[in-house]
């Protein structure tokens, strides 16, 4: 049994270190695959190199644009720099999904070029074609992972909290609106990318929030009723996740439920150290514990 135990850590161990090699430079990986890929591809086409010239051709024949090709050999190198230079990673997305429509044209102009037995053998042209379902694939995995300056939002969250953010939904909300009322299970958390609401217990303001910060995260973690209510001071843009979803996908993946909780205690330490009496009256000890969170 000793051996086999041994055996099956040494895998195990093993296999978490080439997952988080993969994790770590996959991406990486993929744009500099792509921004190679678009820039040899490219940069034969100004000199009548590349092996897809012909084709290129006589199926741009219709193009009123002199030097089609050298225009589309240029374009396909800028494609790759823009992957290669990640300030640029939004444009060379853009770019790309504008030229992969046109590389299907060759299936609707000159089929008989792209197929050996239709539907099922096809060309060298034919495969060259298809094999860019993998560049597409690649670059929607680099898009999903463009951030849109969330790390100013939350400066110490994790990748896996970021990747969390991009699977909310973006909400705006005017000054005055109520997002969540004292005692009721809501079905929403929110994280707060901008503006500013206040807290408040029993209808008086005890806390104000800010960008950055959770609303509703401790009835989220207890499953009970919200501490406080929360209502915009100033128009406010969130990211908000149905309670439902977001515990099944934390369920299904620890990782972010790990990531989550992090941000959340950062948060609630956050909150205890900015928070000062709006009033000078005592409050009773319950509303000061639950003064800012919700």
């Amino acid at each position: 049994m000793q051996p086999k135990t041994e055996t099956f850590g040494f895998l195990f161990n093993l296999e978490r270190r080439l997952v988080g090699a993969m994790e770590q430079y996959g991406l990486r990986a993929c744009r500099l695959a792509i921004g190679v890929v678009f820039i040899w591809f490219g940069i034969l086409k100004p000199f009548g190199l590349s092996p897809a010239d012909q084709l290129v051709r006589d199926v741009t024949f219709w193009a009123p644009i002199p030097n089609f090709v050298t225009i589309l050999g240029i374009w396909e190198v800028v494609i790759g720099l823009c992957f290669l230079y990640r300030p640029l990673i939004r444009l060379g997305l853009l770019l790309m999904f504008l030229h992969m429509p046109g590389t299907v044209l060759p299936f609707l102009l000159v089929p008989d070029r792209c197929w050996h037995v239709f539907p099922f053998a096809l060309s060298l042209e034919g495969q060259y074609i298809v094999k860019n379902l993998v560049l597409v694939a690649a670059a929607l995995v680099i898009g999903g992972k463009i951030r849109y300056r969330m790390n100013e939002v939350a400066p110490f969250a994790s990748e896996q909290f970021l990747t969390l953010l991009n699977h909310g939904s973006w909400v705006g909300l005017k000054a005055g609106a109520t997002l969540i009322q004292q005692g009721e299970h809501h079905k929403y958390l929110y994280y707060l990318f901008d503006g500013r609401a206040n807290v408040l217990v029993d209808g008086r303001v005890t806390a104000g929030l800010e960008r950055g910060q959770f609303v509703g995260e401790m009835s989220f973690l207890t499953n009970e009723g919200a501490g406080a209510t929360v209502i915009a001071a100033e128009p406010l843009r969130l990211v908000r996740w149905s309670k439902a979803d977001l515990s099944k996908r934390l369920k299904e993946e620890p990782e972010l439920m790990d990531a989550l909780q992090v941000v959340i205690c950062r948060d609630l330490v956050g909150k205890l150290r900015q928070r000062q009496p709006l009033e000078t009256t005592p409050e009773p000890a319950a509303n000061r514990r639950v003064a800012t969170t919700v």
